[in-house]
């Protein structure tokens, strides 16, 4: 518990969180209860610490007792917006999920977005079923880039993609698996589409 006090100021600033509203969240009436949280004129039950270290995507140990105002950087939230599959076959449904915790510095100016990976197509990249692949929204890729190809079908599948001789090729990092290609006549008959460009995998444990 050696850090609590600074670490909840620190978490509450950097999500730009009022005391109302953190109070309001936990479901006390009063913004008081957490000003003497953070004066350290009094402290909440370890279930409640536990609730706020959850509220602030932090793990409960490094909240009581690491110094995060050291470590901390500036996060921004990204959301994550459906399934994408690393073989074929299964639909990306464009709902929010749910939402992860990046660096400010690895967002940039662009839109970005996560999928959670289903299949093993792409698992000589380790990239693996139960992963989440954090991307940029962009409708172009140089070859070799992995990408979140949009299908005909509206299936969305996770590949490497390469262009030779007016055709895109999605190639599987699973040497099970063979590439598929499409003619820029197929392009356009099927609406085929880059939705986006892997910018890096959360491994799952």
């Amino acid at each position: 518990m050696v850090f609590f006090k600074e670490n909840l100021r620190c978490l509450r600033h950097l999500n730009r969180e009022s005391q109302d509203e953190l109070a309001e969240h936990l479901g006390y009436r009063s913004f008081t209860t957490i000003q003497k949280w953070e004066d350290g004129t009094s402290i909440p039950s370890m279930p409640v610490i536990g609730r706020i270290a959850e509220h602030y995507h932090v793990p409960l140990d490094v909240f009581c007792n690491e110094n995060l105002s050291e470590i901390m950087v500036p996060q921004k939230k990204v959301p994550v917006v459906g399934t994408v599959k690393t073989g074929y076959g299964l639909l990306a449904y464009q709902n929010i999920s749910g939402y992860e915790y990046v660096p400010e510095s690895e967002t940039g100016s662009g839109i970005y977005f996560y999928l959670d990976v289903v299949g093993d197509s792409m698992k000589n990249a380790r990239i693996l079923e139960g992963d989440r692949v954090y991307c940029r929204q962009q409708s172009t890729l140089e070859n070799g880039d992995i990408g979140v190809i949009l299908l005909e079908n509206e299936e969305v599948t996770l590949k490497r993609v390469f262009f030779k001789k007016n055709k895109m090729i999605l190639k599987p990092e699973n040497e099970t698996m063979a590439p598929i290609e499409f003619s820029d006549e197929e392009i356009q008959q099927k609406g085929i589409q880059i939705l986006g460009k892997l910018i890096h995998n959360k491994i799952s444990f």
